[in-house]
């Protein structure tokens, strides 16, 4: 359920910003992609260590029959995780001037960053619930307001933006100002307005944030109710939340840095270089080629960050179940862990796969009526995105399950470590003509790929479990590539010449073929198998 709602919801996050680029443009990309980068960090320390530790305790709690300990858990959780989204609304606003002058060199982005500060508040309370419910397995709240929260900030920001850019519009129009100050051409009065449209469209994701909230706080109080706990078991439960928080937040905290100074570093990196060759790389003749650069990157993103986001969901679903299995002694742990591993793999080749192959055709068909220098040059960037995603896509479940077992404060480390790795392969090749952005593309692989190498160490020592590293990563990566050799050999030879629209189905639906039969024809996967996991 968690699986197919997150597919959803990122595949609507990925579609909305199609025609909301044609409304804002690759500099209001640019804009957007500056607050998310702000965001992030925060939104992950806030939503990555308290809701992982309130779903891990609830279950436990579960697991031995201790029902006051869940009623006074709830009751802690719902104070603490207030108090934090708080903080975190709160170090956005506080941030938001000097991140978007002297790290991004774009200080129009302030106005994006204070219109997503909210969100944060009112998604690390819908966390609270989501966390309580996913500690009983389940996935139901989790699941309906992550597609509530999508589909408002789609049509919420669609429709901000569209009112914004008309009424700015016909301020020039009629009297040839935007917001009173005048603009001397199109392009100087486009310049003026995207910020402001970037703006008004992010108020989309605080609305939809706000919705999520109200419905699982419904849903919470119908299906949950909790009678009163006594002052004495609540302040018990708090210390017990905060402490198993602690090293969650010591490990979150550091992975949400080194995220911020990746992508910061990526941002400067860019600064740094040719400003000709870069417009004569992507045909470009406006006045700010930097976030250009950067919103088309960022446009490129959202297609790649659909396959660790998808995977993700094994992780989250994965949290109390392993959980419980590592708590009770389960015989089946290692088979739990091992294919969690292996779908996590499978899941990231064929998202990887797809990219690599259709991500050229998949930008053409969404952008090449509105936006075609986009479809243009994002292609190269989304090709190198697929070929190199599968670290980062395992590395979620990973993670996840590292924390879960209460190992977060030596995933520690490997954060460091991975950031690290990242920063200096982004100032070796991002600078370099020829290169520029592309470089992102090998930080991420060679950073996550660290990370994940260094998790399941951590987890195989200190749970003694046994993982086919064969069967769990090499077979899915064997499967991916004789998949890709196998369909550019079809699309090379024209084979299929219909129209774009059928020949992507067409070709999308023989990579699938070709990459399940091969599953099964390696043993990656099984009939018996398959049929187990579904029922």
């Amino acid at each position: 359920m968690l699986l197919i709602s997150s597919v959803i919801v990122k595949v609507i996050s990925a579609f909305y910003k199609i025609p909301l680029t044609a409304y804002i443009g690759a500099e209001g990309r640019g804009y957007f992609s500056v607050a998310y980068n702000l965001c992030l960090p925060i939104h992950a320390l806030t939503m990555g260590a308290f809701p992982v530790a309130l779903t891990k305790l609830i279950s436990t709690a579960d697991a031995k029959g201790d029902t006051k300990g869940i009623y006074a858990l709830k009751a802690a959780s719902s104070k603490l995780f207030g108090l934090v989204g708080f903080a975190g609304m709160a170090v956005m606003l506080i941030a938001a001037k000097p991140y978007s002058v002297l790290i991004s060199s774009s200080p129009e982005s302030i106005y994006t960053i204070l219109a997503l500060a909210p969100s944060v508040f009112f998604s690390c309370l819908c966390a609270c619930r989501r966390a309580y419910a996913e500690g009983f397995l389940d996935m139901k709240l989790t699941a309906a307001s992550q597609l509530i929260e999508a589909f408002s900030k789609m049509v919420f920001g669609l429709l901000f933006a569209r009112v914004s850019l008309g009424l700015f519009c016909n301020e020039y129009a009629v009297y040839g100002t935007v917001l009173g100050s005048y603009a001397h051409s199109e392009s100087e009065a486009l310049a003026h307005i995207y910020p402001f449209t970037s703006a008004f469209a992010m108020l989309g994701a605080t609305f939809g944030s706000v919705l999520a909230y109200a419905f699982s706080l419904v849903y919470n109080r119908i299906n949950y109710k909790v009678p009163k706990v006594g002052r004495g078991d609540v302040s018990l439960a708090s210390r017990e939340l905060m402490s198993f928080s602690l090293t969650l937040v010591g490990a979150t905290a550091v992975q949400s840095l080194a995220n911020f100074f990746d992508t910061s570093s990526v941002q400067y990196c860019l600064s740094l270089c040719d400003e000709t060759a870069l417009k004569e790389v992507y045909s470009y003749s406006g006045t700010d080629i930097h976030t250009y650069v950067l919103g088309i990157f960022a446009t490129a993103l959202d297609f790649r960050n659909l396959v660790p986001s998808i995977v993700m969901a094994l992780g989250v679903a994965a949290v109390p179940a392993v959980s419980s299995a590592y708590e009770n002694g389960s015989e089946s742990f290692s088979n739990l862990i091992s294919s969690i591993f292996k779908y996590s793999t499978v899941f990231s080749c064929l998202g990887g796969t797809v990219l690599m192959l259709f991500g050229d055709e998949i930008l053409t068909v969404l952008f090449s009526k509105s936006n075609p220098d986009i479809a243009e040059n994002a292609s190269r960037i989304l090709f190198w995105f697929g070929a190199t995603v599968v670290p980062s896509g395992v590395a979620t479940t990973v993670v996840y399950c590292a924390q879960s077992l209460g190992f977060a404060d030596k995933s520690i480390p490997s954060f460091i470590v991975g950031a690290a790795v990242r920063v200096l392969i982004n100032f070796l090749l991002i600078p370099k003509s020829g290169i520029d952005i592309l470089g992102s593309t090998a930080s991420v692989f060679f950073g996550f790929l660290v990370i994940v190498i260094w998790n399941i160490l951590i987890i195989t020592k200190y749970t003694n479990v046994k993982i086919g590293l064969f069967s769990t990563f090499v077979k899915p990566v064997f499967c991916a590539v004789i998949t890709y050799l196998s369909v550019f050999f079809i699309k090379s030879h024209n084979i299929f010449t219909i129209n774009l629209y059928i020949d992507l189905m067409i070709y999308t639906t023989i990579s699938l073929t070709i990459f399940v039969s091969l599953l099964f024809f390696t043993k990656c996967m099984t009939l018996k198998d398959f049929i187990h996991k579904i029922l």
